[in-house]
Formats: C-alpha cells, sequence, structure tokens
C-alpha cells in the first residue's frame, strides 16, 4: 500500500483562492437588501439627539409640536377695526316703578288785595273783609298734608307796598290754624303779618 503524498498548495494558489473568496463573498453582500416596514421605526430605534435641524424639513413643526412655555409670546398687535354693530336686542321687561318724586303744584292763586282771584287754578274761591288782615282761600279738594307756599305780592293797585305774608292749614291743633266753622281742611289760612291790611299775594299747594 502506497503511502498518499502530502501536497502543499503554492503560494500562487493560496492568492488565488482567496481572491476568489472574497470575490463570491462581496457579490453576494451587495445581492442582499434589507427591507424595513412601514411605520417599525419609532422612539426606541432612534438614539439621543439623532434627529437634527438638517433632518427637519423647514417650516414642517407646529405649536402643537413644542412644549408649553418654549415659545414665547410675542408683543401685542395693533387693535383691529370695529365690527358693525350687531342687531338690537328685543326689549326687557318694565323694571318696577320707583319711588315718588316730589310733588308738583297741584292747586295755586294769585288773590288780590279785596279777595279777588286774578288767575288761578279752577274752583279756588276766597273769603275776606275789607280792611281785615285776614284772607281764607278753598282749593275745593283737601289740602291736610300738603306743604304750603305763600308770597307777597309786590305790585298791588296802589303800587309798591312791602310786607308777607303767612299760610297754615285751617283746622286747628298742631296742624295749622282756627279758621271758621264754615270753612274745612280745604281751606288755607293766610294772613298778612306786615304792611296794609289789604294786599294782593300767591299762594300755592305743593
Amino acid at each position: 500500500m502506497h503511502r498518499l503524498r502530502r501536497i502543499r498548495p503554492s503560494p500562487a494558489t493560496v492568492i488565488a483562492a482567496i481572491a476568489l473568496l472574497v470575490a463570491l463573498g462581496g457579490t453576494s453582500m451587495a445581492a442582499v437588501t434589507i427591507v424595513i416596514p412601514k411605520n417599525s421605526v419609532g422612539t426606541a430605534q432612534l438614539k439621543n439627539n439623532a434627529v437634527t435641524s438638517a433632518k427637519v424639513q423647514n417650516g414642517s413643526l407646529l405649536r402643537a409640536d413644542f412644549k408649553a412655555g418654549q415659545i414665547p409670546v410675542g408683543p401685542r398687535g395693533p387693535q383691529g377695526v370695529p365690527g358693525p354693530v350687531g342687531a338690537r336686542g328685543p326689549t326687557g321687561p318694565a323694571g318696577p316703578a320707583g319711588p315718588a318724586g316730589p310733588s308738583a303744584v297741584s292747586k295755586w292763586a294769585l288773590i288780590g288785595k279785596d279777595g279777588n282771584v286774578i288767575a288761578g287754578s279752577p274752583g279756588v274761591i276766597v273769603f275776606h273783609t275789607t280792611g281785615t288782615a285776614d284772607y281764607y282761600v278753598s282749593f275745593g279738594t283737601p289740602v291736610s298734608g300738603h306743604a304750603l307756599l305763600a308770597t307777597w305780592a309786590l305790585r298791588d293797585a296802589d303800587g309798591f307796598s312791602p310786607g308777607f305774608v303767612t299760610a297754615t292749614i285751617c283746622g286747628g291743633g298742631p296742624e295749622g290754624s282756627v279758621c271758621p266753622t264754615a270753612n274745612t281742611t280745604s281751606t288755607v289760612y293766610v294772613q298778612v303779618v306786615f304792611g296794609a291790611p289789604d294786599h294782593a299775594f300767591y299762594i300755592a299747594v305743593l
């Protein structure tokens, strides 16, 4: 039995074999294509600071992409043009009646020195005795609880004569003067306090 003779490859053969392996390996590696499924790359696959400004499309980020407080608030803009006036709303219900204000003059009269009614409200009657300082002015309606205003008429038929008058409601007691029984609480007693006994005056019930 013959002993097998050991065959040693020559250096040229070894180099040729290595070159063949490299060539075959490069061809097979170039032919491999890695297919990444759609929507499969997430946060876990990205390294920290992997996305840089160069990788972000300009103008593509929105305000919602930033953390609250990261975007500074800009200065307030100018006031806009006023809009058109809106339609008028429906009329609301009437409010409650307010408190009564000061009463207006309800009755008045300008009385002559002889007790005649020169002008004034209808229904005014005067009782006066010539030569006396007493006048009883009846307004035809109760005057109790009303304010009175009496003032001297500066000029009479005889010309200028200074003086003044006072007026109180008939009825006696703390409310007014004691008047003749023929006069009721619709009558005002006017007295000439200073000046000629017979003189014109104004009288009003408020």
